[in-house]
């Protein structure tokens, strides 16, 4: 059980509002966040990374960069590099849910665990879930206070997604891979995959016209992304890198490696191990946080969710590690909220 001493996931709602209004409703969570990355990272360092991506920030297409720039001026150093540091690993599923006592069909639960290697700052200890709207409804995003983009959200009655990062490309030495997939990213002017998963909340009314729009839209980096539709046969993973997409079922699995053998160097710890955990957590129906064990779980983990569009649930927890940082946030959405 949770103990009373642990602080609630703070749910602001911020309408059309963006990360801007996000950042002045979560202002607590906002400034602990970016103190911590001062102490962490110091002005200097911050400042110059801010200077990188502002150069990257003027030739890219993200439809959010107006706001990017607003978050700049009103936070200080660091907000720009935050937003775009993809270093994260993960590991995530759509899983098809059991019919219900009567028989009736369910719908899919995304399970998912987010791993940030970020030291010094406790990512779970300032997470915020913040509603949101875009002209196909409704949506909730589990974020931090001046993040523009979307890593975990739902839309209640249409569908959830997480955003996973993609391996180092493959075969050849680490380094080398690893400054080759810089160098592509530097140059590319489309937009990050975690601002693209944010304009498919907002616009897409069905999780099929979601996966059909994210398998053709141009991304500056690869990425896998677990989609979880109001339907047991919308559970999908993308897989998206330099030479195209594709899309993989049964299981709806991803941690941070491709699959079949796809020559790859994986993020984070154990990705295949954390891939077989949660294969075999969707194989035993496991919900309520039963499958958040190592390797699922390790010392980067920094939040857990389960969510259900086709109910309108969500459950979220911040971690640091398997430690608790904060209570059980569990929201219930009406699922007409979606246009």
């Amino acid at each position: 059980m949770d103990r009373p001493a642990l602080p609630a996931i703070p749910v602001v709602d911020i309408g059309h509002g963006g990360a801007p209004a996000l950042l002045k409703a979560a202002r607590h969570q906002a400034e602990g966040l970016l103190l911590q990355a001062r102490r962490t990272f110091t002005p200097p360092v911050l400042r110059l990374a801010d200077r990188l991506c502002a150069r990257w920030l003027e030739r890219n297409n993200t439809p959010y960069a107006d706001e990017l720039r607003a978050l700049q001026t009103e936070a200080g150093p660091g907000a720009l590099a935050l937003n775009l540091s993809h270093q994260w690993a993960c590991t995530a599923a759509a899983a098809p849910d059991a019919p219900d006592s009567v028989g009736r069909p369910g719908g899919v639960t995304l399970l998912r665990a987010l791993d940030w290697n970020m030291r010094g700052l406790d990512l779970g200890r300032w997470l915020v879930v913040a509603r949101m709207r875009g002209p196909a409804g409704a949506f909730l995003s589990v974020t931090w206070p001046g993040y523009a983009g979307v890593l975990t959200g739902m839309a209640p009655g249409r569908f959830a997604v997480a955003l996973n990062q993609a391996p180092v490309s493959g075969p050849g030495l680490l380094p080398l891979r690893w400054l080759g997939d810089r160098r592509r990213v530097w140059s590319s002017d489309a937009p990050p995959p975690d601002h693209l998963l944010r304009a498919i909340l907002e616009t897409a009314p069905t999780a099929t016209d979601a996966l059909h729009r994210l398998r053709e839209a141009p991304v500056c980096v690869p990425y896998l992304l677990t989609l979880a539709g109001v339907d047991r046969a919308e559970a999908w993973v993308i897989e998206k890198d330099w030479t195209g997409t594709r899309i993989r079922q049964h299981p709806a699995v991803a941690a941070n490696h491709w699959g079949a053998d796809i020559p790859c160097h994986p993020r984070g710890g154990n990705s295949r191990g954390r891939w077989a955990a949660m294969a075999a957590a969707v194989e035993a129906g496991a919900r309520d946080f039963t499958w958040l064990a190592p390797p699922i779980v390790w010392p980067a983990t920094r939040l857990a969710v389960e969510a259900n569009a086709h109910a309108g649930r969500l459950q979220v927890l911040g971690l640091d590690g398997a430690r608790r940082v904060t209570a059980r946030l569990a929201l219930s959405e009406t699922p007409s909220l979606a246009a």
